[in-house]
This record gives C-alpha cells, sequence and structure tokens, in this order.
C-alpha cells in the first residue's frame, strides 16, 4: 500500500533502495514516481570514458554537461570518481573543477574517491566540504602531496574507509600517505562513528594511522581487512582505548590479541574474525551475540573453536561460517553448532561442498 503513504515517507523509504530498485519504483505509476525522482539521480560516476570525453573537448577543459546542470547537482547524495583500471592516470588539470563543483551539491553524503592523484588543491577543496556537514567518505589507492596540512580544525565525517595499496616495488607506503590519513582521521575524531582500514601490507608496515589515533568517543564499527599477518601491538592499545565499540571485524592472521586484557571491549556484540583462535581471544566474558568467521580454509578447525561461543556473556544469535574448501564433514559442524549455541536465530553457511559427499 506504498501509494498511501505520503511522500515524505516515500521519499525515506526509498533513501534506502539500490538505484535499480528506485528506477523500477519510479516506472510502476505516477504515484511512485514523482517521489523517487527526488532521489533517482543522485549518483555521479565520473569515469575514465567521461574523463577522455572532457579532455578532448575543443577549447579547454571542461566539466561534463552532467556537472553544469545546477538543478541535477541539487539532487546529488553520492559522488564517486573511480578510474576503470589501475594503470590510468587523471589528469590534475581537469579535476580540480570537479572538486570545485562538489560545494554546489547541497544534498551530497556520501563521497568515494580511488587512485586520485590529489594535489594540494583538490585537498583543500575536499577538506572545505567535509567542514560543513557529515559525510560517508572512502579513499581508496590515493596519492597525496608532501607536507600538506588541513586548514580546517574539524572534519564532519561519520563514515570512513581507508583503503591503502602499494606497488610490489614499494616495501612500505609513503610516509606523507599516513601523515595525510592520520590528519583526516584525527580531524574527525568526534564525529567518526564506523572506520574500516583496508591495505595489502601487514598493520604494522602501512596502516600506522592506528599509531596516531587515541580514544574515538563515538566509534562503534571498526574494520580491519589485511593481505597478511601482523603482530603489531598497536591494534590492541586502540582497542583498549575504545571500550564504546559494538562491532569489531579483523580479517587477517593477527598475533596480538593475546595481549587484549579481559576488561577491553565490555560492550562488543558483533565479531568478525579470520579464524577461530580469534574467537576464542574475544568472545569469552563479552556480551557477544553475532559471530561471523571469515575465508576459513578447514572447518574442523572451527568445530575445535566453538566451544568458545558458549562463553559469550550474551546468546549467539546470529553465526556466520565461511570456507574457501570442500566440506565432507558438514554434519560434524551443524551438530557441534546445535550444542553450543541452542539458542541460535539465523546461520549462514558459505562453502565449496560436493552434494554426494554430504549426503553421505
Amino acid at each position: 500500500m506504498l501509494h498511501l503513504l505520503p511522500d515524505e515517507l516515500l521519499v525515506a523509504i526509498v533513501e534506502y533502495c539500490d538505484h535499480e530498485t528506485r528506477k523500477n519504483l519510479s516506472l510502476v505509476s505516477r504515484r511512485l514516481r514523482n517521489p523517487s525522482q527526488y532521489i533517482l539521480f543522485k549518483v555521479v560516476l565520473i569515469s575514465r570514458t567521461t574523463v577522455e570525453t572532457m579532455v578532448a573537448v575543443k577549447g579547454g577543459v571542461h566539466l561534463p554537461d552532467v556537472l553544469q546542470n545546477n538543478r541535477l547537482l541539487s539532487y546529488i547524495q553520492t559522488f564517486t570518481i573511480k578510474p576503470e583500471t589501475a594503470f590510468y592516470h587523471l589528469d590534475t588539470s581537469i579535476m580540480v573543477p570537479i572538486f570545485t563543483a562538489l560545494q554546489q551539491m547541497q544534498p551530497l553524503r556520501d563521497i568515494r574517491l580511488s587512485r586520485i592523484p590529489f594535489t594540494t588543491t583538490m585537498l583543500d577543496r575536499l577538506c572545505e566540504v567535509l567542514s560543513t556537514r557529515l559525510y560517508n567518505v572512502k579513499l581508496s589507492r590515493c596519492s597525496y602531496p608532501a607536507d600538506y596540512t588541513i586548514q580546517q580544525a574539524a572534519l564532519r565525517i561519520h563514515r570512513l574507509v581507508l583503503w591503502l595499496r602499494i606497488s610490489r616495488e614499494d616495501v612500505a607506503p609513503p610516509h606523507t600517505t599516513i601523515k595525510v590519513l592520520a590528519a583526516i582521521t584525527q580531524r574527525s575524531l568526534s564525529n567518526i562513528e564506523s572506520l574500516t582500514l583496508l591495505s595489502n601490507l601487514p598493520l604494522s608496515s602501512d596502516l600506522g594511522v592506528l599509531a596516531y589515533l587515541g580514544t574515538m568517543p563515538r566509534l562503534i564499527r571498526l574494520k580491519i581487512k589485511l593481505r597478511s599477518g601482523s603482530n603489531d601491538e598497536g591494534l590492541s592499545n586502540f582497542l583498549v582505548a575504545n571500550p564504546q565499540l559494538v562491532e569489531f571485524t579483523l580479517d587477517a592472521a593477527f598475533y596480538g590479541l593475546t595481549l587484549l586484557p579481559p576488561s577491553a571491549l565490555p560492550n562488543l556484540r558483533t565479531i568478525g574474525a579470520y579464524n577461530a583462535e580469534m574467537i576464542e581471544h574475544l568472545v569469552p566474558g563479552r556480551p557477544v551475540a553475532k559471530v561471523k568467521i571469515l575465508k576459513l580454509w578447514k572447518f574442523k578447525v572451527m568445530v575445535d573453536g566453538l566451544p568458545a561461543l558458549s562463553r559469550s556473556a550474551a546468546p549467539i544469535v546470529e553465526l556466520t561460517l565461511s570456507s574457501h574448501n570442500y566440506v565432507t564433514y558438514l554434519y560434524d559442524v551443524l551438530g557441534a553448532v546445535v550444542k553450543v549455541v541452542p539458542r541460535l536465530e539465523r546461520m549462514s553457511l558459505s562453502f565449496r561442498a560436493e552434494v554426494r559427499r554430504i549426503l553421505y
């Protein structure tokens, strides 16, 4: 009975839909088309093809038509710049006008930037925008100028994703990169609710951003994804300094959790871990209700680690298991789950399996 709702509620509902669903809603009827149009065109993607078209325009560099339309700018909520290939480098001379146009997008809330060769002017424009209202920001594999200083005293970032990826020839990221990312995070300490750190090297090598941070009063979600393991103590110190964390995902082999005192993370409710050993260190004594085991290679390891779930201070109601290998003893896993977490309400399994073996 969506057509009976007022426009304000319809717009609020459509806000949670993806772009394809919004388009389909606008085609259902005239009653649904009008409220859907308010937020239908809020994603502007500056792709490689668009940038090449901009360069080819005679008479100088011009913004694409989509960014010259003031009416359309008033609808944009998500802005993404993502070159299609890793080997394509954006020309900074055409990027400055794009960052200047961000200030005209009043409804803008999500900024996702990938492989951007930032200049001082571009960073200045971005920080000016980020100081106005709450944003969700993702900075992926970007480069930053040396000795850059943020002029704004505070940035208003609600959710922050930092993806740091370096080439095989480099053993560590540039110090300027860590410094700029740390400065952006520090300026947003009082606003960040969700922080995600992604990298292709160990934490101690290239996600030294945590070393610059202390207590983040509003942070409740932390996700770290590394390609290889780490024994850095910085993460343990950070977890101790932020007892308000509710959700913690660590997609890597990390050996510093043994240093985590039992009193740390007293409010932890959701855990995403790389192996069962992390569950054994994080679950006991904490009010954990949701557990995700990521990229598990051997389900037998999970069976051995399941008893730790029974030592949670709260009943486990949701469990997710993921494996890359074939599973030949699925019944053993399910039987162990039933014994250890009898109040389970939802369980998700992801694995490779042969049906014949499971039936046996």
